[in-house]
């Protein structure tokens, strides 16, 4: 899969395809799920627009954080 852009987006197709039947499997709607990570990179770019950045492993550089 190394450069080969075609096989990346089709095994990253089938990848979701697995979640959503695990989604349906626990009754978990998976425009809820969508929706997280739709609020997950809004946050992101907020954050990056007022300059925080995140320190390695994932934590920020901010204690506003809810």
């Amino acid at each position: 899969m190394v450069n080969d852009r075609a096989a990346l987006v089709r095994d990253s197709a089938a990848f979701i395809v697995l979640l959503e039947k695990i989604w349906k499997t626990r009754d978990v709607e998976a425009a809820l799920v969508w929706e997280e990570l739709d609020e997950r990179i809004r946050l992101s770019d907020e954050l990056r627009a007022n300059g925080i950045r995140p320190y390695k492993g994932g934590r920020f550089r901010s204690t506003k954080l809810p």
